[in-house]
């Protein structure tokens, strides 16, 4: 008789975790499992008013908690955001499914790194010191990190919870920081080997391009994946300048749908890359970064009004200082956000695929553009952020780097890639024999019966 998995996760969604999860429940139906989705109501969950509507939300959870015990063993998609748009509530039902499965792996997509424990440590001294706002804030942290504290408690002391992560820096993190017994890191994995060469082999570039308006005589490097600030596409579209006429910018993917901003008819990173690729007026260079955010110039007051708004919409960006000085919004393709299934394609058709991430606060624990890049071959660039680096400890010598921002280095890593594409392949190769969709299944498999 074939043991019974439920995976509780998003799915069906534009969504990291519901892909991931897709993936999850093929491979180990292929292993001989029989798995069921227990798809968790991402909307409902993440209304935290009024109570009444909070209440049908755990009412969710609830279902989800009974149907759950029966099975021989739980994979628990650990994203607060999935359960709840509070640190409390989110806590509280992730902690009520984890109390009702009998064996549960919960694999870790993301967690609040930013939490102080100094803070905590001296926490009445330190709190009578502050005033305002910055009282207000540190009281709230001191507050989540109890709640976190406490989430993690539950799991080390619980021997039926066992602990999944995407990178050997979140393991250790967890293990040094929470004392968690039963944790271990396997990196994110879509494709195996057969599946990349089908898809490849099947695949007509030029006819797949065409039909997302793109050129096939046209050299294109892709940043996939939702759009988002850290992303960097500035980074990607500013590298345009420097690279020749015949390569273009092919942006593959939309808003994420719970990032979306209710009642703004252009979101402000949307706005930024519009903004960014159409510019046209000729600034002098601006040496540093000056206090001030308005940036010299000199013309008539409607192209000092335009500037002034262009000042206000990149205030908080470092590009201000480095905004085009030719037009590149006719070599930059937005093609929106794409179907699970023509996503793995852009891999095997594009030219390139540069990952221009920066660092962030809270920290990620991996990347799936980057690992579709990695499984199909493609050639791609990443920049040195934490999360590629720690990607990297999988893939040694496998990933072409270059420095966060770093525009000119793009260009011309792009322009030489093929010096150092066959050693990178060989050992991408390599790597892959080990981190792929079978060994995902075993590494699972193995803490389930830890």
């Amino acid at each position: 008789m074939k043991k019974r998995i439920a995976i509780v996760s998003s799915y069906n969604e534009e969504c990291g975790a519901a892909f991931y999860s897709l993936r999850l429940k093929m491979h180990f139906e292929a292993a001989g499992y029989a798995v069921d989705i227990k798809r968790l109501p991402v909307s409902l969950l993440r209304m935290n008013a009024p109570t009444g509507i909070r209440r049908k939300g755990d009412a969710e959870i609830q279902r989800i908690a009974t149907e759950i015990r029966d099975y021989d063993a739980v994979l628990l998609q650990f994203e607060p955001g999935l359960y709840g748009s509070t640190a409390k509530t989110s806590l509280r039902r992730v902690t009520r499914l984890l109390s009702a499965a009998k064996n549960v792996v919960l694999t870790v997509h993301g967690f609040d790194r930013q939490i102080s424990l100094a803070s905590s440590l001296n926490a009445v001294g330190y709190l009578a010191r502050l005033q305002g706002a910055n009282f207000v804030n540190e009281v709230d942290n001191l507050l989540q990190y109890s709640l976190v504290t406490k989430f993690w408690r539950h799991v080390r002391q619980s021997k039926h919870i066992k602990v999944l992560t995407f990178c050997k820096a979140d393991q250790t993190f967890l293990e040094r920081l929470y004392d968690l017994p039963l944790v271990s890191n396997y990196p994110i994995t879509y494709y195996g080997r057969e599946e990349v060469d089908h898809i490849r082999s099947t695949i007509d570039r030029d006819q797949f391009l065409t039909r997302y308006g793109l050129d096939p005589q046209k050299k294109y490097f892709a940043v996939c994946g939702f759009l988002s600030g850290y992303k960097g596409h500035m980074t990607a579209m500013k590298a345009l300048e420097f690279l020749p006429d015949d390569w273009n910018l092919a942006i593959v993917g939309g808003e994420h749908p719970h990032g979306l901003e209710a009642g703004r008819e252009i979101g402000r990173y949307i706005g930024q890359l519009l903004a960014f690729a159409t510019e046209e007026e000729r600034l002098d260079a601006v040496p540093g970064f000056p206090a001030t955010n308005r940036l010299p110039f000199v013309g008539s007051s409607a192209d000092a009004n335009r500037l002034d708004i262009r000042n206000a919409l990149f205030e908080r960006s470092d590009f201000k200082y480095f905004l085009p000085k030719s037009e590149i919004s006719k070599r930059v393709s937005f093609l929106g956000q794409v179907s699970d299934d023509d996503m793995p394609k852009f891999y095997a058709a594009l030219d390139y695929a540069v990952h221009p991430y920066m660092r962030t606060r809270s920290g990620q624990s991996g990347s799936g553009p980057a690992t579709l890049a990695l499984e199909f071959g493609t050639r791609a660039l990443f920049t040195n952020a934490p999360v590629f680096r720690e990607m990297s400890h999988y893939f040694p010598d496998a990933m072409q780097f270059f420095n966060v921002g770093n525009f000119i280095e793009l260009a011309d890593s792009l322009q030489r890639f093929d010096r150092f594409e066959e050693r990178l392949n060989e050992r991408r190769v390599e790597a892959l024999k080990t981190y792929n969709p079978a060994g995902m299944v075993e590494a699972y498999r193995t803490l389930l019966e830890a």
